[in-house]
C-alpha cells in the first residue's frame, strides 16, 4: 500500500531526525524498529518520521544510564 501523506502533517528523513535527535541515522532506525518511533515507507529503501511525533519524542530526557555531556538534567 503506497504511502499517503496526512493534510497538515510534515515529515522529515531519516537524515533530519537525527539531526533533530542529535543521534545516528542508524540510532533512528533502531528506534523505528523498536517501534518507538513510528516510520511511514515512502517506497522500497526510503523512510519518512512524523516531524511534531520526532520532535515531542526528542526532547524527553532519558533518566536511566550515564549522563550525557553537555546535557542538562532535570
Amino acid at each position: 500500500m503506497p504511502f499517503k501523506p496526512k493534510p497538515g502533517h510534515v515529515y522529515v528523513t531519516t537524515k533530519e531526525a537525527a539531526e533533530i535527535f542529535g543521534v545516528s541515522m542508524g540510532r533512528i532506525r533502531q528506534l523505528a524498529l523498536a517501534r518507538e518511533l513510528t516510520c511511514y515507507h515512502v517506497h522500497d529503501r526510503a523512510l519518512v518520521y512524523d516531524k511534531a511525533e520526532v520532535e515531542r519524542k526528542a526532547k524527553i530526557i532519558p533518566t536511566t544510564g550515564r549522563p550525557r555531556k553537555g546535557r542538562k538534567t532535570a
